[in-house]
C-alpha cells in the first residue's frame, strides 16, 4: 500500500500522524518508516530522507510544543520540518501563495506580542516555575491553561484596519525566523509602525484554552 492510499487524504492523514507522534515524549527519537516517507513530500525543503540519521521530538521554541526534528548524517545540526504541510503536499493541497500569506499573519501576531499584549499578560497572571496562572474572564476559574485574547476588538479586525490604511500587500511583506523560533517582520519600520497602532487599540482579556476555543473568532464590532 503506497503512503497516499494509506493515509486516505488531509484530514485522514494528519490524525493518523499525530496519533503516532503522540506515542513519544519530549527528546525521544521517533523510528517510524512512513513519517520518514512523508518527509520527501514537504513543499519547501527538498529532503534528502536516504540521509536522515533520525528523527526526533523536541520541544520548539518560542511556546514549547513538541515538533519534528531531524538530522542528516555527518551533521550537527537538527532542523524541524511540519508533516502537516507534507501531508498537504501528498494530497495537491498546499497553495505556496495562501501559506505565506499565513506566516506574514503569523509574523504581526508575533510583533504585537512583544508591547501592550506581553505586558497586560504579565500584569495579570502569577508564575511557577515558567508557569503562568491567571483566571479566565468567561468561566473565572484559575488555571494555569492561561491565554491572552484581545476583546472587544479581535486581533483580525485591527490587523485588517492597519492593513487598509497602510495599503500593505501581504505576499509582499518580507518576513524572517529569529533564533528563538519566531517568524518576524524583515521592515523593521513597518514593524514598528504596527506595534505603535496596535498597541493604541488594543485591549484584553484572559481566557483559559477551553474558553478561548469556544468563542472562537467572534463578531467583529464596529467601531
Amino acid at each position: 500500500m503506497n503512503l497516499k492510499t494509506q493515509l486516505r487524504n488531509v484530514t485522514c492523514g494528519k490524525k493518523h500522524i499525530t496519533n503516532i507522534l503522540g506515542k513519544y515524549e519530549n527528546n525521544q527519537k521517533v523510528n517510524e518508516p512512513e513519517i520518514l516517507e512523508l518527509l520527501q513530500y514537504h513543499p519547501i525543503k527538498n529532503i534528502n530522507i536516504t540521509n536522515i540519521e533520525y528523527l526526533i521530538l523536541r520541544n520548539r521554541l518560542p511556546f514549547n510544543k513538541l515538533a519534528l526534528y531531524y538530522k542528516y548524517k555527518g551533521s550537527v545540526k537538527e532542523d524541524d520540518i511540519s508533516y502537516v504541510l507534507c501531508i498537504k503536499n501528498l494530497f495537491g493541497k498546499y497553495d505556496k501563495d495562501q501559506n505565506y500569506e499565513e506566516d506574514v499573519m503569523t509574523a504581526f501576531r508575533n510583533e504585537s506580542h512583544i508591547g501592550s499584549k506581553k505586558q497586560f499578560f504579565m500584569n495579570n497572571t502569577k508564575s511557577n516555575d515558567s508557569l503562568f496562572c491567571g483566571i479566565c474572564d468567561n468561566c473565572k476559574v484559575e488555571t494555569y491553561d492561561i491565554t491572552t485574547d484581545h476583546f472587544p476588538i479581535p486581533f483580525k479586525q485591527i490587523f485588517e484596519r492597519f492593513q487598509k490604511s497602510e495599503g500593505l500587500v501581504l505576499s509582499s511583506i518580507d518576513i524572517f525566523e529569529n533564533d528563538s523560533n519566531e517568524i518576524r517582520i524583515e521592515n523593521e519600520k513597518i514593524a514598528s509602525k504596527w506595534r505603535i497602532y496596535h498597541d493604541e487599540i488594543a485591549t484584553y482579556r484572559l481566557l483559559c484554552k477551553s474558553c478561548n476555543s469556544h468563542f472562537g473568532s467572534y463578531e467583529t464590532i464596529n467601531q
